[in-house]
């Protein structure tokens, strides 16, 4: 029976698309007699299902090792994963996805539905650090305060990890695939060909701004980033587009991975990864000079969307054009005049659209016909537009998602000192509100978003440890709290052009007010800092170490009985990596260790001041001139030793 399964590639089966009943008869009693057969011989023929799920290590550890041997052994073929609540078990997926799905399964193809669980990374160094945190203080507090608002917590950090991918690789299967979306984009990189024949991939292309998120019904991660293109330097880009990958539960990267996504009318869908991700761009292909198109500073996040899945979202900033005006002319037409922006939008990763009109108001025709990723513009109240919006800090409100069941909007901070918060529908075509305003004062100021902040209530109600009860309990009523990263940027002071660094936040709602409950000053957690003109010194122009997302946060228990949090961030350095910072202890130093936190007291205050932001950056001034003298002393140093070195050698 086994060969006359195998006798029927799955893969001619799927050629057409078309009904199954519509093969020859001949065909419909063969494929009949092997899916009745399947049940009995799943398991030793050619198609690779998992067995069902059991709790124990050590089938876990052979799921893994199947899951590696098909990523190696079969590179070529494709790992498909069904969610984790889909409704059949594995032994009816093989019949399910050729039958009802009607698509064609290679004998080779590995197909499972989920039952991974996350797992905090083994074997990680880290070394410990204090974090200052300044809090909110009063309405009185000012920067002669600034001691007294300060105080310490520790916390462990781990190396940089870099998941930079090869970019050859990604870009040689990108020609050869020769997508619609391709097709499109190519004009702004003709060179390509040439550069992969020659070897130039590394002086033109660069992957940065990592952002992932853990889908736990998937069991993987799934990341996205930016790969930009330049003619000339890094410095000077072309067109940055985005890129998708998935990584398994120890970051090992997947290739060839489907998954199986169910869609709002709850049939499901295929989804390929890794791929450049088909999300709609402005650009004039006829002027390039002086023009940086495409996508920026995209942010990854997880939804609970209406059917009550997890749903992977995007927020990025791109550049794109609004009718401004019309002039009539004498020969009776009319002169179009445009607006540039660079704006905020929302992109749906599993949904799609036709064409380019809500981007554009008057697209290329030829793209009418086109498939992208969904997206719809974050336009603040009274339709206003900026010349450039960026740097929204995201987070979602979990109290919100309880009452109604899903997410229904985003909330951004939009501006960090003189606190303004926008709130903008998930679903509908309303602009966004403002949630919250201090005052009317606008201004970006110095402080930027740069991770989404996490909701520490949801990660409180996620983890049933009896350990937790009673710090659940302790939450006033009507309190929530966010943790993430913002970014701050100094220009010029005593290193470089620009100095970023990641400055942890604290962020509370309290009934109906906001404030930042605690800003750190700089930190950098002792991750290396890359030149950014190499072999020219880390003091000559940029410095960075950029915050970009929140990859996961679990609590663990350990082994002497205490709690211990785990996050995993990313980073990048140089705008020119994609790494991985593992982090613990946040939760531990401000809520598990701590009897009596500041941040579940019932009585608040420092609502409306700015305070801990202005003694953060002032302390982040300091830390940028010690930086700078210590980033001297080094490199004289290293500068002596080379000049020692070399008269030796005379």
């Amino acid at each position: 029976m086994k060969s006359l399964l195998n006798a029927v590639s799955y893969s001619k089966l799927g050629v057409s698309r078309k009904p199954i009943k519509q093969r020859t008869m001949l065909l419909t009693l063969v494929f009949i007699i092997a899916v009745f057969s399947i049940g009995t011989i799943l398991v030793t023929s050619g198609y690779d299902v998992l067995p069902e799920w059991t709790n124990t290590t050590s089938t876990t550890e052979e799921y893994e090792q199947k899951l590696s041997e098909q990523q190696t052994k079969y590179s070529d073929k494709r790992t498909i994963i069904f969610p984790n609540n889909f409704e059949l078990n594995d032994r009816k997926l093989v019949n399910f996805y050729i039958k009802d799905l009607e698509l064609a399964l290679d004998p080779q193809d590995l197909i499972y539905r989920n039952r991974f669980t996350y797992k905090i990374p083994n074997g990680i160094p880290y070394k410990p650090y204090d974090v200052e945190l300044f809090d909110s203080g009063t309405a009185s507090s000012n920067l002669d305060q600034c001691s007294e608002l300060s105080s310490n917590i520790k916390v462990e950090a781990s190396p940089a990890y870099n998941k930079n991918s090869n970019l050859t690789k990604i870009l040689q299967r990108f020609v050869d695939e020769n997508s619609l979306y391709y097709q499109e984009v190519k004009v702004f990189f003709p060179e390509l060909p040439t550069q992969l024949k020659e070897g130039t991939i590394s002086d033109h292309w660069y992957q940065l701004i990592g952002s992932s998120v853990w889908l736990k019904q998937y069991g993987i991660h799934l990341m996205i980033s930016r790969i930009v293109y330049t003619d000339t330097d890094q410095g000077y880009g072309v067109i940055s587009l985005s890129y998708l990958q998935v990584f398994d539960r120890d970051w090992n990267e997947l290739d060839h991975v489907e998954l199986m996504i169910r869609k709002e009318d709850g049939t499901y869908k295929p989804v390929q990864y890794p791929q450049f991700a088909p999300i709609p761009l402005y650009y004039n292909a006829k002027v390039k000079i002086g023009q940086f198109y495409g996508i920026e500073d995209p942010r990854i996040q997880v939804i609970i969307n209406k059917n009550g899945d997890e749903e992977p979202i995007i927020i990025y900033n791109s550049p794109h054009r609004k009718i401004k005006e019309t002039e009539a002319q004498n020969d009776g037409k009319s002169v179009v005049k445009y607006g540039k922006y660079r704006s905020i939008f929302l992109g749906w990763l599993w949904r799609t659209q036709k064409g380019k009109n809500n981007l554009e108001e008057l697209p290329d025709k030829k793209m009418h016909s086109m498939e992208y990723i969904k997206i719809k513009e974050m336009i603040r109240p009274n339709n206003e537009r900026r010349g450039t919006e960026k740097n929204w800090g995201l987070f979602l409100d979990y109290e919100m998602r309880k009452e109604k069941g899903f997410d229904t909007h985003l909330y951004f901070i939009y501006q960090f000192k003189d606190t303004k918060i926008l709130k903008c529908s998930l679903y509908d075509e309303d602009n966004c509100e403002w949630e919250y305003e201090v005052n009317d004062y606008m201004g970006s100021g110095s402080f930027h978003g740069g991770t989404e902040l996490v909701s520490i209530n949801r990660i409180l109600d996620e983890h049933k440890l009896p350990e937790l009860d009673d710090l659940k309990l302790r939450i006033p009523e009507g309190r929530q709290i966010w943790i993430g990263f913002a970014r701050a940027v100094l220009k010029e002071c005593g290193c470089g052009t620009h100095l970023y660094r990641p400055n942890l936040i604290v962020f509370m709602k309290d009934k109906r007010e906001y404030k930042f409950s605690y800003v750190s000053s700089f930190n950098d957690f002792g991750i290396e800092v890359l030149e950014w003109w190499i072999g020219q010194g880390l003091c000559t122009a940029k410095n960075l170490i950029i915050p970009n997302g929140i990859s996961s946060w679990n609590i663990e228990k350990e082994k002497d009985g205490s709690l211990m949090d785990y996050m995993t961030f990313t980073i990048t350095r140089r705008d020119a990596t994609v790494d991985l910072v593992h982090l613990k202890g946040i939760l531990r130093s401000l809520l598990f260790e701590n009897s009596n936190p500041k941040l579940l007291a019932h009585e608040q205050k420092g609502f409306r001041t700015n305070t801990n932001l202005d003694c953060a950056l002032r302390r982040s001034d300091e830390y940028c001139k010690v930086y700078a003298a210590e980033v001297e002393a080094k490199e004289t140093f290293e500068n002596k030793n080379k000049e020692g070195e070399n008269k030796k050698d005379d």
